[in-house]
């Protein structure tokens, strides 16, 4: 072989690396790859706050089985105002819920405000059933959804809150239920416009022990 014929194909050769190392650069680069290998770590944008909090608790394995969503029944209000007016009631923890998920009025949009119920790690008091209260952790949606939806941030909170609750907490022996499930006939919370069926399709839907 000529030593002209060497040089051009020696060309070649780099020319070809080249080109392949530039397609490698550009699919590493790829926004679709990136997200690909950041997945398997939780993207976390409602419950930074809650996962600070918790992670400094105490709390045994057998606490909770249950995690109970609300609606507040009103388009105003947080954790503070429901917290009031739950003493006025003569409920001495106050606010009966564990967690609140603002909508924007008086909390932000998607906001998780975390209850003293949850800092001390005390029954709830948002169901009827005791046995239930016990065992239930109560997360309440600001807002009537019998008017009108949730905001989308809501969902995305609560769906986290879950997330975490179920698969980073106590895994998902954690069961998920709404109010009127716990209490049929009694009541119509979370309302009809909650989205119930995509919440059973994400996290199943399970029998509830009978009540005692």
């Amino acid at each position: 072989m000529s030593s002209s014929n060497k040089i051009i194909q020696q060309t070649t050769c780099d020319r070809r690396a080249f080109l392949r190392n530039l397609m490698l650069l550009s699919l590493s680069a790829s926004p679709a790859l990136a997200e690909a290998k950041t997945s398997s770590k939780p993207r976390i944008f409602h419950t930074r706050k809650v996962r600070e909090t918790t992670s400094k608790l105490q709390i045994p394995g057998t606490r909770w089985k249950w995690i109970v969503a609300h609606h507040s029944a009103i388009k105003y209000g947080n954790a503070a105002i429901y917290g009031r007016t739950h003493l006025e009631r003569g409920m001495e923890n106050g606010l009966a819920y564990h967690f609140i998920i603002g909508n924007g009025i008086n909390s932000g949009d998607g906001e998780i405000e975390i209850g003293p119920r949850w800092q001390k790690q005390l029954d709830g008091g948002h169901v009827h059933r005791e046995d239930m209260n016990k065992v239930g952790i109560g997360i309440c949606l600001v807002g009537n959804f019998e008017e009108t939806r949730p905001t989308a941030k809501q969902v995305a909170a609560l769906q986290e809150l879950i997330d975490y609750l179920r698969g980073e907490t106590w895994g998902k022996k954690l069961k998920f239920t709404v109010h009127k499930e716990v209490a049929p006939g009694r009541t119509l919370c979370p309302g009809r416009n909650f989205p119930l069926s995509k919440m059973h399709n994400l996290y199943g839907k399970s029998k509830l022990p009978k009540e005692v």
